[in-house]
């Protein structure tokens, strides 16, 4: 649905200087308060803007919070005053992506109640309304676990039920698919740690190693949501393969510097730091996969959702799988949480989005997109 522009009212009200007696072909007439109150409710919906600097937040409080502001202590002596400016960039962050993400995802939440799909409006208010706040208050203190579990079913819950109008719109089921790969491996991981957390409880070996068969089933699904990134990466242009060869070839060389540098008298510091930040990016528990592979897969796919943030066409498609594979299977994470709602809200407003006939024609030299829409729609 078009809103107006908000200098609408201010245009039509201009034809109160006409004489009275000539005779306009719009006749000019008081805007309509409808009208008026649609204009104003534009000015609060999420923009582009909003959108580009919750992702960016969210890829910073990423990298630093969660990355090296946890391997940074013990890596070498006389840092301290690095550890703490680290330690307080990674706090700001993750305060300003939580503050502004909560903001975006209640604009964009007004933005798609004109879906189509009931269940869709319904899902997204209950758990806006349930979610948000522990996310918030996450944000200044540890929640115990219920708390965090109940936060993988709630973003699940809109994760599924935004997936359905992403599919139904050629031009944003990229943004479905990689929406339901995602949801399916917070869900899947999320079983797996609490498993995992239970076992180590009780003392069960055996229901610690069936956790981490299901953190290996979820690692699977990680790595093909990436993969789903990657080849809608590669159908966008023609250099999209070349691109995502050579952010792969950085994430390998970044991995094998973490696990070989060490061996390096001269970089044995720097070499611990790098394997211990990819450590802490991953999540636990270990999977029955080589390290080396998890640590690829998760600064990869930070590198992917890098870079098709940027992408405008389809509108919301790039946003979507750039949030989604900064939340992929962390759903207990609070501000992983937040990213995969985002996701999920940004999945909705890109089929909602009008498609020209003209932009869906391939231009010489690119590839088909795996959004083409017939031109007779």
């Amino acid at each position: 649905m078009q809103l107006p522009s908000p200098v609408a009212p201010a245009a039509e009200g201009s034809g109160a200087a006409t004489p009275a007696g000539a005779s306009s072909p719009e006749g000019a007439a008081a805007p309509k308060p409808e009208s008026a109150r649609r204009a104003v409710s534009a000015r609060v919906l999420a923009t582009r803007l909003d959108v580009v600097l919750v992702a960016l937040a969210g890829l910073v409080a990423t990298v630093l919070g969660r990355g090296v502001a946890q391997a940074l202590p013990g890596s070498s002596t006389g840092i301290g005053s690095l550890i703490a400016s680290v330690d307080q960039l990674a706090a700001f962050s993750t305060q300003f992506m939580a503050v502004m993400g909560v903001s975006t995802c209640v604009r964009s939440l007004l933005s798609t109640m004109h879906c189509p799909s009931r269940t869709y409006r319904w899902s997204a208010v209950l758990v806006c309304a349930a979610a948000l706040p522990v996310i918030i208050s996450a944000s200044s203190r540890a929640l115990p676990p219920p708390w965090l579990i109940s936060l993988v079913g709630l973003s699940a819950a809109l994760g599924v039920a935004a997936a359905r109008p992403a599919l139904q719109a050629p031009h944003s089921r990229a943004a479905g698919l990689m929406l339901l790969a995602v949801t399916l491996g917070s869900l899947v991981s999320g079983f797996g740690r609490v498993l995992a957390l239970y076992a180590s409880h009780e003392v069960e070996a055996r229901l610690f190693s069936v956790a981490r068969g299901i953190a290996t089933l979820g690692l699977v699904v990680d790595a093909l949501g990436v993969g789903l990134a990657v080849i809608w990466l590669g159908r966008r242009s023609r250099t999209g393969l070349s691109l995502a060869a050579l952010l792969a070839s950085v994430a390998g060389a970044v991995v094998w510097f973490g696990a070989h540098g060490g061996e390096l008298a001269s970089l044995q510091g720097l070499g611990g730091f790098v394997s211990r930040t990819l450590d802490s990016l991953t999540a636990h528990p270990d999977p029955f996969v080589a390290a080396g592979f998890r640590y690829f897969v998760e600064l990869f796919a930070l590198l992917i959702a890098a870079v098709t943030l940027w992408f405008r066409n389809p509108p919301g498609v790039g946003e979507t799988l750039s949030f989604a594979l900064l939340a992929r299977v962390s759903g207990d994470v609070p501000s992983c949480a937040l990213m995969l709602m985002l996701a999920a809200f940004c999945a909705v407003r890109a089929s909602l989005q009008p498609v020209r006939p003209h932009e869906t024609a391939v231009s010489p030299g690119r590839r088909a997109s795996l959004e083409v829409v017939p031109v007779t729609r």
